[in-house]
């Protein structure tokens, strides 16, 4: 990625209980899949305004990898 992107923390803390919630896992473990994910995350940071289209997008991609769903 060419530009450089600042994600608040805030916006990190916000998606990782969002993940939290859908994934059942506590915060530390959501957090940590949301770093495990850095690539993407910052791909749908970059790409998406809120929260909410991250976490659906950052969702299906990863039910897709680990095959969850």
């Amino acid at each position: 990625m060419n530009d450089e992107l600042w994600i608040s923390s805030k916006k990190l803390e916000d998606l990782a209980q969002e993940l939290a919630k859908t994934f059942s896992l506590d915060e530390e473990e959501a957090m940590g899949l949301v770093y495990e994910e850095w690539d993407l995350v910052e791909d749908l940071f970059h790409s998406n305004a809120t929260i909410k289209t991250i976490h659906s997008r950052l969702m299906e991609e990863i039910n897709h990898t680990y095959r969850i769903a």
